[in-house]
């Protein structure tokens, strides 16, 4: 192990923008909170992506194409031709999950190299299709991307970024020459269990440091097991809301943003109990309906903490919670009348399309164009009614008009309802054999 470095460099972002977990179904919502950002010419400010899971598929994405982005204005145009639509037609396009199974085969050929899993080669399709075979050091310095997963070993979050890799239990360790591809950070941080198996690190290729914290060292493994990045923490939020700044791989301390946008596309509580004659099976449902309940208050603790500091006026963190699971009059709290009287409710998806919409499942098959279009605007309407609801709480460079006219309004008519109510029966359900 080698000495802590002793220079830190210190970022302070202007926005932090901290992507959830949730497959596909959270990755195509993020898109909708970024369009809200480009048409406030935001895009601009953002310094930070702290992404986790399905968070981490579009966060990469987005971050080996930002340049362009801004090089052509940083508007949602540019955002759309460059970002969105190219997405959009992976995810519409080609069906993840069954092109993953159909290489399963060629699992036991690689038995040479001891880090190879299924997990790893869903990192192999994400690098292709979504990456360009990009490594981690090829990622921008703007915005800064900080990718995460799941130690097994020291139970803390591991964090990739574009200059190494580490945990602040284990210790960071620059690339050097053992640069992973964005494809496997990004499969480390979506190897949500069961289906993905923990990714493998070689910890001899690395030099790590000592411990960020000064806590006692862990013996180190040759492999080190990386989950689901939200095993640990779904909101990706916690790099970026520590008082005094958390430290990063590998020699930088990140600030709290002046302004933090948290998206989260998470599950919303499932209130359900399968049981089953069958011995052994009830015992089996019981355990994981156990492992549900856990992270569901984990996940509302950490939400429930999260708005109270946006509340708090005296709290030097500001910003906004954009919840999947929740709606536009829950997020304009007492202002919904003034709000409605601008935007108009015409404008709001209608309680039973919403209830489809936050049903919507994680999976990583493919998503059709009527749900893609639903996700990213009900993002897009509740990261409008909460910038609206905490205007005059934003810092002096986020402000936005008392009078709300947002770009994009769907008018929801009789015909408009049919189309996304038949369009979302079925978003559900898994969507392995459909054709191409």
């Amino acid at each position: 192990m080698t000495d802590q470095p002793k220079i830190i460099t210190r970022i302070n972002p202007r926005i932090g923008l901290a992507l959830s977990g949730g497959g596909f179904r959270a990755a195509v919502f993020h898109l909708g909170i970024l369009r809200r950002l480009a048409e406030e010419n935001w895009l601009n400010k953002v310094d930070v992506m702290s992404t986790v899971s399905g968070g981490s598929i579009v966060g990469a994405f987005a971050a080996l194409r930002w340049g362009k982005v801004l090089e052509d204005g940083g508007s949602w145009l540019a955002l759309k031709e460059h970002i969105v639509d190219p997405f959009l037609l992976q995810v519409q396009k080609h069906n993840f999950i069954r092109d993953w199974l159909l290489r399963f085969p060629t699992i036991p050929l690689c038995k040479g190299d001891r880090t190879f899993t299924r997990t790893k080669l869903a990192a192999k399709i994400y690098s292709r299709r979504f990456f360009n075979e990009k490594y981690c050091d090829e990622l921008p310095d703007k915005p800064l991307l900080v990718l995460n997963a799941t130690c097994m070993k020291s139970i803390r979050s591991w964090r990739f970024t574009r200059e190494g890799h580490g945990c602040s239990r284990i210790g960071h360790a620059p690339w050097d020459k053992q640069t992973l591809s964005v494809g496997e950070c990004v499969g480390a941080s979506a190897a949500f269990p069961p289906v993905f198996t923990p990714a493998r690190i070689d910890s001899e290729n690395y030099r790590f440091s000592e411990p960020i914290y000064h806590e006692e060292p862990l013996d180190v493994p040759r492999f080190i097991a990386l989950s689901d990045g939200g095993v640990y923490e779904n909101l990706g939020s916690e790099v970026l809301t520590k008082e005094g700044g958390t430290q990063i791989p590998v020699d930088k301390i990140l600030e709290q943003p002046e302004y933090l946008i948290v998206s989260d596309a998470g599950y919303p509580p499932q209130f359900r109990f399968r049981k089953s004659g069958i011995p052994g099976l009830s015992e089996i449902l019981l355990l994981y309906r156990v492992d549900d309940i856990a992270r569901t208050q984990v996940n509302a603790l950490r939400i429930k903490n999260l708005v109270s500091r946006f509340k708090d006026s005296d709290d030097p963190l500001k910003g906004v919670l954009c919840y999947l699971a929740s709606n536009t009059d829950k997020t304009l709290l007492n202002g919904k009348n003034e709000y409605y009287k601008h935007v108009g409710i015409q404008h709001q998806i209608p309680h039973k399309i919403l209830k489809k919409i936050q049903g919507i499942r994680t999976h990583l098959d493919k998503f059709s164009q009527v749900e893609c279009e639903a996700l990213m605007y009900h993002a897009y309407t509740l990261a409008d009614a909460a910038i609206w609801t905490f205007r005059h709480q934003n810092p002096h460079d986020f402000l936005v008009s008392d009078e709300p006219d947002p770009e994009w309004k769907i008018e929801f008519t009789l015909d408009k309802i049919k189309e996304w109510d038949e369009g979302l029966k079925k978003s559900h359900k898994l969507r392995i054999l459909r054709p191409r």
